[in-house]
């Protein structure tokens, strides 16, 4: 039955370039069969179908085309990474395929074997293996010893033989139906059309998908063990929640101030051996996510595929593969810095390098800092006090959330209470700028979650109730106003985005 659908697959695949040849056939009869009765009239369905059929051959055109497309990450050659290429080579060995041409490193939490083709995926020209930097820092060398085997195995079963060819057709197909326009009747409804064909077509395969992951699992937990093949997959999502904490509140935090990390892996590493994360990473471990799949997804749920591999066939696993990956390269830290740094733009190489407390330090700031302007305008930081003693909170809050979530005709007090508590956050941004630049309170590096604000004490006590009082209906920002002065905050004080006090 599998080899069924991967050859109905196969066939369909197949059968789309026929299909696209096939109407732009019909459109080219259909003019010289026009131009034989009426010119104008055949000037006129010209002007409708010739576009689409032009459209759709150099879509088709466009995908069978072989181009050095580009590749994520940095290339590492056999030269410079002996012992990672040894070991994806002994593994294509074992599987039963050929090894990757090229390995590149990228910064995602993923591997993956890709293939240059033409004749939508009909003919290979290039195979690359792309590793994710998280994954050689966060894996034991045999549950990465596992992840590479399971990209291999996806071009390896026999009784999967069509998932590859299954595989590198999705994606042709996917970019000739996103290459068709959308605009006037016609091309709506040539559109409409292939994207039907292309949803047959995914239908057929995702089975052929789904089964060539288990397939790709089995062969994980035979060339690195079960133990090991089953505790990657809980470990990469544990990763990929960790990566992207990492990469939301952290990685790009001194961006906008013009600064970036020297030194990328650094910071990962210690976010992964920080005692809080290191507890929730072990509670994803235990219990993976109970995600639910659709039918498009070609991926079974990870609690689906674990609970498979542990119900097959036992293999032990290999001997030594409890150090980390990184032993697997040579000058890790250098490797992985240059690779985690091209998930950014081109922009990256323009920004300033710094350490970590530094940059958060930096970051934390200057981000402050542009939302107190924001919150300020024209103003000083005393003449927004002086609203709030006039009770005039309203002209602090923001308008832009008050019109989201006030209902048509909210009366006075409810305007009132809604700009009570948006004046309270607002203020507090503008207050932890001015103390920042006064140096009494500044931006931490905490690795169990986002970066905190600290005071020097006694302001750490002061500040909450002296904003409580200020931002109250009844204000009374006399406390804040002491509060302020005693740190050292100028009468004047406006926020500079542009400074940056490191």
């Amino acid at each position: 039955m599998k080899s069924l659908r991967g050859l109905l697959a196969a066939v369909l695949l197949a059968g789309f370039p026929l299909l696209v040849l096939a109407f732009v056939g019909g459109i080219v009869a259909l003019e010289v069969l026009a131009l034989r009765h009426n010119v104008l009239a055949a000037v006129k369905l010209g002007i409708v179908t010739v576009p689409v059929g032009w459209i759709l051959l150099k879509t088709l055109l466009t995908v069978e085309r072989a181009t050095a497309d580009d590749v994520p990450g940095v290339v590492v050659t056999p030269e410079s990474q002996p012992a990672l290429w040894a070991l994806v080579r002994e593994l294509a060995e074992e599987a039963g395929t050929r090894p990757p041409d090229e390995i590149h490193l990228d910064a995602d939490v993923n591997a993956a074997v890709t293939e240059r083709t033409s004749w939508l995926g009909l003919r290979v020209l290039r195979r690359r293996m792309i590793i994710g930097v998280p994954l050689i820092m966060g894996l034991r060398q045999d549950q990465f010893r596992a992840v590479l085997a399971h990209e291999l195995g996806h071009y390896s079963n026999k009784d999967t033989r069509f998932s590859a060819l299954t595989y590198r057709g999705r994606k042709s197909i996917a970019r000739v139906v996103n290459g068709l326009g959308r605009e006037g009747y016609f091309e709506r409804f040539v559109g409409w059309l292939f994207k039907q064909y292309a949803k047959l077509y995914f239908m057929v395969s995702m089975s052929v998908c789904r089964d060539q992951e288990l397939a790709a699992d089995a062969v994980s937990a035979r060339l690195a063990g079960t133990d090991a093949a089953a505790s990657a997959l809980r470990e990469i999502e544990a990763l990929a929640v960790t990566w992207r904490f990492f990469m939301n509140n952290y990685a790009a935090i001194g961006w906008d101030a013009g600064y970036l990390p020297d030194r990328f892996g650094e910071g990962y590493r210690a976010l992964l051996t920080d005692p809080t994360r290191a507890e929730q990473m072990e509670e994803m471990r235990r219990n993976p996510s109970e995600e639910k799949t659709s039918r498009w997804d070609t991926h079974p749920a990870t609690r689906d595929r674990v609970a498979t591999l542990e119900a097959g066939a036992r293999f032990p696993v290999r001997p030594g593969g409890e150090r980390p990956a990184t032993d697997l390269l040579t000058g890790a830290e250098k490797m992985l810095d240059e690779a985690l740094f091209t998930v950014f733009s081109d922009e990256a190489h323009t920004k300033r390098r710094t350490d970590w407390q530094s940059l958060v330090a930096i970051g934390g700031r200057h981000a402050d800092a542009e939302a107190a302007a924001e919150v300020l305008g024209e103003r000083t930081l005393d003449m927004a006090l002086d609203l709030l003693d006039a009770g005039r909170h309203e002209e602090l809050a923001d308008a832009v959330d008050a019109a989201s979530k006030l209902p048509a005709g909210a009366g006075s007090r409810a305007r009132r209470e809604f700009a009570v508590t948006s004046v309270r956050g607002r203020l507090a941004v503008v207050v932890h700028a001015a103390l920042t630049d006064v140096g009494a309170g500044r931006w931490s590096l905490s690795w169990s979650g986002p970066a905190p604000f600290v005071l020097d004490e006694p302001l750490e006590d002061r500040l909450a109730p002296a904003l409580d009082k200020a931002t109250a209906a009844e204000s009374d920002t006399a406390p804040l106003r002491a509060l302020l002065t005693a740190a050292g905050v100028s009468a004047g004080y406006r926020p500079s985005p542009t400074l940056v006090r490191s």
